[in-house]
Parts: structure tokens; C-alpha cells; sequence
């Protein structure tokens, strides 16, 4: 194993539904872009976020 890789720490559970419901009330305001940076996140991992949480909600319906 190689000991200098540290992955990135998690996000919790409680965090990606604040984003997703964020998004979700007003995505204009709420962009991917501001979402990110207020949270100090990656672009890609809130998009990935939101992806996730989207397909989540799909399938409870």
C-alpha cells in the first residue's frame, strides 16, 4: 500500500442532503459552482452528489 495516498474524507449523509435539497429548491441560486465552493468541495464530487441523491429519490418513488 502506498502510505502518502490519503483519499479524501467522506462527506456525510446529513451534508449530501443539504446540498441536494439546496439544489433542488433553487438550483439558479444554489448552482453546483456555489454549492461547492460553500462547502469546499469539488465540482465534480457535488455533481456527483446530486446525481446520486436524484437517482436515490427516483427510486423511492
Amino acid at each position: 500500500l502506498n502510505p502518502s495516498f490519503q483519499p479524501p474524507t467522506p462527506v456525510s449523509e446529513s451534508i449530501r442532503n443539504t446540498l441536494y435539497r439546496q439544489f433542488m429548491a433553487n438550483p439558479e441560486t444554489n448552482s453546483v459552482r456555489n454549492l461547492a465552493s460553500r462547502y469546499h468541495l469539488s465540482i465534480k464530487r457535488v455533481e456527483a452528489i446530486l446525481r446520486l441523491k436524484g437517482l436515490e429519490a427516483h427510486w423511492i418513488k
